[in-house]
This record gives C-alpha cells, sequence and structure tokens, in this order.
C-alpha cells in the first residue's frame, strides 16, 4: 500500500471517514489517501491514523474487514454494512506493506498547495477569473450552435 497526498479541494466535505479505523476526522489544507500496490483506492486515513505503524494499520485494516464480515459481533446492522467487496478489499491491502510519504513529499506537496493558493488569488485579484469565465461561456456557446 501507498499513502499519497493531494490538495483539499473546495468540494470536499469537513468531515471524512478514516479507511483504518472508520472513524471521523477534520481534513486540513492536505488529504492523505491510502492506494493498493495496484493503484486503486481505498479511502482517505485521519492524521491520528497516519502516526501509526504499518503493522498496526494493516491489523486495522483486518479489524475493519471482520467487522464488515461479521457486523453482528461488532454491532454493526447487517443492512447498513459495507459490501463483502469491501472487505475483500481491506483484506488484501492488510497484506501489503504500508509506504509512508517522505519528509521531502509533504513539503513539495505543501509547496504545491501554496503556489496554487498564490494563483488563484492573483488571478482573482488582477480579475482574470473574470475573463476565463466570460471566454469559456462563448466556447460553449459556440460548441452548443455547433450541436444543433
Amino acid at each position: 500500500m501507498k499513502i499519497r497526498l493531494d490538495r483539499k479541494l473546495p468540494s470536499c466535505p469537513k468531515l471524512l471517514l478514516c479507511t483504518v479505523t472508520n472513524a471521523a476526522f477534520e481534513v486540513g489544507n492536505i488529504r492523505i489517501f491510502l492506494y493498493t500496490d495496484r493503484g486503486l483506492l481505498l479511502g482517505d486515513i485521519s492524521p491520528d491514523c497516519l502516526r501509526l505503524s504499518s503493522s498496526e494499520i494493516r491489523q486495522k485494516l483486518r479489524e475493519q474487514a471482520c467487522a464488515i464480515l461479521h457486523p453482528e459481533e461488532a454491532g454493526c446492522d447487517r443492512d447498513a454494512s459495507p459490501t463483502r467487496e469491501r472487505a475483500l478489499e481491506l483484506l488484501q491491502a492488510a497484506q501489503e506493506k504500508v509506504k509512508f510519504p517522505s519528509a521531502f513529499d509533504w513539503w513539495i506537496k505543501k509547496f504545491e498547495i501554496f503556489s496554487e493558493e498564490s494563483q488563484e488569488i492573483e488571478a482573482a485579484r488582477t480579475g482574470l477569473s473574470d475573463y476565463y469565465v466570460l471566454e469559456r461561456s462563448r466556447l460553449q456557446k459556440i460548441l452548443d450552435d455547433d450541436r444543433e
């Protein structure tokens, strides 16, 4: 498994569920995703779970899979529980070693976010964002006319 970092989008909800513990957490500027070695996105990881070791994350994923497969033992409602396929995905992922992002990866992601936010602020300040909206609406009108 690999942990990847990405920018939190404006459409992202304030609270997310951690894939590892299934607990709600508040997301910061950087979203932390867990991917399998095959590139399958498993979900978000809370900052608390990021402090766990690879073996602890793998153990908690196995526990999540068991809770899905046996909801009555975990005190969950079977109808509200995720599917069996999700449990199998978690069990397969629990076999893989976790690769954490390096300090350099964190630094680069923070720099990218700062750069993107600076560009957005500058575009708004200079009015370029209004220009792009106007040009896009003109392009959309041309495309709509071509469809008719």
